[in-house]
């Protein structure tokens, strides 16, 4: 009997794996820090919907499964833009697991107000032309922390568990 409860642990496990292993979507939290203008700064965020993966990834705004932009916003001067306001395809770049370039070109009001962040060095640069609003600064990128473990990874982890206390029970009694 115990060695099909080991048996059906392990396999349980094998199967439950790839959809643990199924990657979800990771948000990083952005903060613009004024370096010169008169305008103090902002914050935004964005989604891509994979991990990135080590050394080098890359995500763009409608990109294929695996390599999608799915959201970004910024406020910055008490305007808000998104992926919708963008004036050519956004993209987001990943080098040794952080973010290295965050590329957006974005506007609102018929192109009165400008927002580019072509960041090499993650850097930005917005324009408030009717309302002479400038800042230029720098992009601090962080992941969101995430607020409970995924389901699939509990059932990972709870399957490897039954299938180890199985095994243990096993070699005890024996």
């Amino acid at each position: 009997m115990r060695k099909i409860f080991a048996v059906l642990a392990l396999v349980l496990g094998l199967v439950g794996a790839p959809a643990a292993a199924h990657a979800s979507s990771v948000t990083y939290d952005l903060t613009l820090v004024n370096v010169l203008g008169n305008v103090s700064g902002g914050t935004g965020s964005f989604t891509i919907d994979d991990t990135p993966n080590f050394p080098f990834d890359a995500f763009f705004q409608n990109g294929p499964a695996g390599s999608a932009l799915t959201d970004l916003s910024l406020s910055l001067g008490g305007h808000t833009f998104t992926l919708a306001d963008s004036d050519s395809p956004a993209s987001i770049f990943f080098l040794l697991g952080g973010v290295s370039s965050i590329n957006y070109d974005g506007s609102l009001g018929n192109g009165l107000l400008k927002i580019t962040l072509d960041s090499g060095g993650l850097g930005y640069v917005f324009q408030n032309f009717r309302g002479g609003q400038f800042s230029s600064g720098l992009i601090l990128a962080s992941p969101a922390m995430a607020a409970t473990p995924e389901p699939s990874s509990l059932f990972l982890l709870s399957t490897g568990a039954l299938g180890f206390a199985a095994f243990g029970a096993r070699k005890f009694v024996a």
